[in-house]
């Protein structure tokens, strides 16, 4: 007899909970990558991925992590003799440093302060200690610290004060959480994973390219082939299909998700549902007077790290929500055993955020 396994619901900042509709989307048939049905696929996928970006431009699909696709960036924008600014507010942007860094760049840090995010006049500021760059890489969500950095404010301060440099964007985190209005402030790049907001299994990154981004990968040498910007999105162009073999289940269960969006309201109503949980979480730790990591005015929409402030032990509390049917992150790096994060994204629903805060009440009146 088979027997099924219920799993614990995750509320982890991602890989985030995958609906069962999601699962069965990605179990119909394969098809072939050079087919008439891959094409028709693609073509179902790249409107509604414009539309999370914000963008009317081009958009690409690639078969890989949201750390690789970071790595074609940084193989992608920079020059040869160009410097390339990191905003570094925590764990993910610090390895977006290290990406750059591994691929031979000139690359060169403004760090802030676990909590913190970057808006205009920090920009500004970092602009004018480092000098001239070649581009300028943001963390748009910041998991590990739960900080939405003003990606727009970013923007502004790189246009005005090096109007050359391109704006890099990881928002791995936040695209289908939040807007990312790609036209709207003039990004170059985005790129980010869909195990997170888009509440899809890992396997596809998407990114938005901007025309100005476009011509200057042409200046860039050795920007390698497969997850090269500028090859994939050639192929794209004059083939309607993707480069390589992409991950066709994943891209399936990405036309199911954009369809299931679209359905309940628009990218617009996810991004109000993805407030409200929000708000749930943050109006019960102000209510209990638990810290948030995140500065005022910096807090995510998709990803709350909440301060225990020596009241209880993480593990504790994780293994209550585990016992609950939850899974639960315990803070990253150095807040590992000082923080908890809510991933309050995806497919979670504010009931659930509701029945979540529920639990962590009852365990905190254990004592």
């Amino acid at each position: 007899m088979e027997t099924t396994l219920k799993a614990p619901v995750l509320f982890i900042p991602g890989p985030t909970q995958v609906s069962a509709r999601i699962l069965e989307a990605q179990a119909q048939p394969m098809i072939g990558h050079r087919s008439g049905s891959m094409k028709e696929l693609l073509a179902d996928c790249l409107p509604g991925v414009r539309e999370c970006f914000g963008t009317r431009g081009d958009v690409v699909i690639l078969t890989c992590s949201s750390t690789a696709a970071m790595e074609s960036v940084s193989r992608s924008v920079v020059r040869p003799g160009r410097r390339v600014l990191h905003l570094v507010n925590g764990n993910f942007a610090n390895l977006w440093l290290k990406l750059s860094q591994a691929c031979g760049a000139d690359a060169v840090a403004e760090v802030k302060e676990w909590g913190e995010g970057f808006d205009e006049d920090s920009t500004l500021r970092a602009l004018q200690d480092h000098g001239a760059v070649d581009a300028v890489m943001v963390t748009h969500c910041e998991t590990s610290c739960g900080v939405l950095s003003d990606l727009a404010g970013v923007v502004r301060a790189v246009r005005s004060a090096q109007p050359d440099a391109l704006v890099c964007a990881d928002v791995t985190s936040s695209a289908c959480g939040t807007e990312v209005a790609f036209d709207e402030i003039d990004l170059d790049l985005a790129v980010g994973g869909v195990q997170k907001a888009w509440a899809l299994p890992p396997g596809i990154a998407l990114a938005a390219v901007s025309s100005r981004a476009r011509a200057r990968f042409e200046e860039v040498p050795n920007r390698g082939h497969v997850h090269d910007f500028v090859a994939n999105l050639e192929f794209q162009d004059a083939r309607s299909m993707t480069l390589t073999t992409p991950a066709i289940p994943v891209m399936q269960s990405l036309r199911e998700q954009i369809r299931t969006i679209q359905d309940a309201g628009g990218f617009s109503q996810r991004y109000d549902d993805h407030r409200q949980m929000q708000k749930m979480v943050l109006d019960w730790t102000r209510a209990r007077e638990f810290p948030v990591l995140a500065a005022a005015g910096f807090e995510s929409p998709t990803v709350t790290s909440i301060a225990c402030d020596g009241r209880f032990a993480i593990p504790d509390l994780l293994q209550a929500y585990q016992q609950a049917g939850f899974t639960v992150g315990g803070g990253y790096g150095k807040t590992k055993v000082t923080h908890w994060r809510i991933g309050h994204m995806g497919d979670h629903t504010p009931e659930e955020v509701a029945r979540l805060l529920e639990v962590t009440d009852q365990f905190l009146a254990r004592g």
